[in-house]
């Protein structure tokens, strides 16, 4: 089976609005691929929800359990710096390259999306992930 990444943006995106990111959420729920994610993305995820888009810390919480349940939790290091200064990406791709993920899905055009691999992992924007799933 497929082993993925997340990154908080697309369950961010997932949350406030439909189209691919919804779709991509909803099959890692159906545990249509492996999810692999890391305790520090998880509080990114719940920071992010609760100051910039107003969810309550309850909502947040629930949000982080249950993508807890069906989620690989990888710890990274910190060992990995591809994005320039302590950005938190680099995290991510730690996550993604720990995990043996074969994909990290991002909407992240700035940092991530242009790097296109690193460590055999492909980054793919959500709609380029749900092809790779056929669905």
């Amino acid at each position: 089976m497929v082993r993925a990444c997340i990154d908080t943006n697309i369950w961010v995106s997932a949350l406030i609005s439909s189209g691919a990111p919804s779709k991509v959420v909803e099959l890692a729920f159906r545990r249509k691929f492996n999810l692999v994610l890391s305790p520090a993305m998880l509080d990114e995820l719940h920071r992010t929800m609760v100051s910039k888009f107003e969810f309550t810390r309850s909502f947040a919480g629930k949000v982080r359990f249950r993508i807890s349940q069906v989620a690989d939790l990888y710890n990274p290091t910190g060992s990995i710096r591809i994005v320039p200064g302590k950005h938190f990406d680099n995290l991510v791709l730690e996550t993604a390259v720990l995990g043996k993920a074969k994909y990290l899905v991002t909407g992240d055009r700035k940092h991530l999306l242009p790097i296109k691999v690193f460590h055999n992992v492909k980054i793919v924007d959500p709609v380029a992930f749900l092809e790779v799933l056929n669905v």
